[in-house]
């Protein structure tokens, strides 16, 4: 936009993109959120028309066109702004927007901190999500239960809110707004299984509760508070602990569970999800594995966050892999798809061992036919935490490439990059990379490989009890 409204005044040309012919202007900023550095990219928004950056706008690539405007409607936000703002700001837009509706005074600035407590206190409150670990293995016949928008729920279920936490007896500005949200998401997740157009709202509302409970504990929010924050994830705890020993009540076995979720095997499923559901009073969602496979750290342990699996219903579910991470060059994460697209074929955890061979022929072909690979599937995505580095580092030789370039990087920006040397730490640009350092990425063929493997480690004999050795 500011490329063409330029253009317009040097050349005399009437824009008819702005109906009031001003446009109002988003100023670019980079920022910490969760522990990352973000970019927000500067805009010119023209009035009385619907703009969206279809390639940055979050909102629009969750949840489409209807999200952005369900946004607009819940928070008396323009689509403009909607399009362009983070889930966090959304949720507490609305929130200030059910406050004024209210008459409930909405403070400029936050001023209350967080009171001084021992160190004892917080050891004893701050704890977070619940994690059981897995023992690492594949095992058959395996059901994910999730329970829905679980901490959202915690918090009107609880009647959570800053003026309720310590126990006053009326309702809770925060549980009152979040309660029609949370029974609206719970109707578009049930009806976008029959009707796909509902599939952008259940989206934005997801996004919406999710982000609600991290704002509890954000320093700024005007409706947060960290004595909410620790409620919630206590009573969270509570609600995993107990279901697990419903579970076990129903002979079933646990074999991992994370903050909202369990995977059990065995005993009576139906059971199990019943009674849980009656006693958390929250509703749940199940996944059904034909078999799926919990992957070891470096040491031993079982990873929380990486596993695959193959659905009851076709199909395979991968989460935390090298397929799944965005700064995964496109032809490394093409050739661990095709690992996976292999996997389908196991009809049990005890197939996978027959498909050593066929993986290892996979990637000596990937490694094979890296000379001829197009420099852009080698592209290298990364979000940079800062622009300046004391020690030498592909990014650092990445954000300099760019800026010969005349192409300005700021903090949490998104780059792309090819390496071209790996051991020198040379990175071009991906519209002026020539050559590839071919080690590098048979190196990163390699890990990708490696990190499947340990599903050719299993006893058959062990998998039902022990994993594998």
């Amino acid at each position: 936009m500011p490329v063409i409204t330029s253009l317009a005044e040097k050349y005399g040309v009437l824009l008819r993109i702005s109906r009031t012919g001003r446009y109002s202007r988003l100023s670019a900023r980079s920022y910490r959120s969760y522990g990352r550095m973000v970019h927000r990219e500067g805009a010119l928004v023209p009035e009385g028309r619907c703009l969206i950056d279809c390639d940055r706008s979050f909102t629009y690539r969750e949840c489409g066109v209807v999200g952005v405007i369900l946004a607009s409607r819940l928070t008396g936000l323009s689509p403009n702004l909607t399009a362009r703002f983070t889930p966090g700001t959304i949720i507490s837009g609305y929130e200030n927007y059910e406050a004024v509706r209210r008459g409930i005074a909405v403070p400029f600035r936050k001023w209350d901190a967080e009171e001084g407590r021992p160190v004892s206190a917080l050891r004893e409150a701050d704890k977070g999500g619940m994690i059981f670990q897995p023992i690492p293995g594949v095992y058959d016949d395996v059901v994910q239960v999730d329970f829905t928008s679980m901490y959202p729920s915690i918090i009107v279920g609880q009647n959570l809110s800053p003026e309720t936490v310590r126990g006053r007896e009326r309702e809770g500005f925060l549980a009152s707004v979040l309660a029609p949200v949370l029974e609206l998401r719970i109707r578009t997740k049930s009806l976008k299984k029959e009707d796909r157009r509902y599939a952008g709202m259940d989206s934005l509302l997801k996004w919406m509760l999710v982000t609600s409970f991290g704002y509890t504990g954000y320093r700024n929010a005007k409706f947060g508070c960290i004595g909410v924050h620790e409620a919630i994830t206590r009573h969270a705890r509570e609600i995993l602990i107990r279901s697990k020993e419903i579970a076990e009540d129903a002979g079933c076995r646990v074999l991992h569970g994370i903050v909202d979720s369990l995977w059990v095997t065995g005993g009576d499923i139906e059971r199990f999800v019943r009674e849980t559901e009656r006693e958390a009073g929250i509703p749940t969602e199940s996944e059904w594995y034909r078999w799926i496979a919990f992957l070891p750290m470096a040491d031993g342990t079982g990873a929380y966050n990486r596993y695959f699996g193959r659905l009851l219903d076709g199909g395979m579910k991968v989460r935390g892999m090298a397929a799944r991470r965005r700064d995964t060059p496109p032809y490394v994460r093409s050739f661990q798809e095709g690992i996976f697209t292999v996997f389908e074929r196991a009809a049990s955890a005890g197939d996978l061992l027959g498909f050593a061979s066929e993986v290892r022929e996979m990637l000596q072909v990937a490694i094979d036919d890296l000379p001829t690979a197009a420099m852009e599937d080698l592209v290298i995505t990364r979000r940079v935490g800062r622009t300046d580095y004391r020690h030498r580092c592909i990014e650092g030789s990445a954000i300099r490439a760019y800026g010969m370039a005349g192409v300005a990087v700021e903090a949490g920006m998104e780059i792309g990059y090819v390496v071209r040397d790996g051991r020198e730490l040379i990175a071009d640009p991906p519209w002026e990379a020539k050559r590839a350092d071919l080690a590098y990425y048979r190196v990163l063929l390699e890990r990708a490989y490696e990190e499947v493997t340990p599903v050719f480690s299993q006893k058959r004999s062990m998998v039902d009890e022990e994993g594998w050795l």
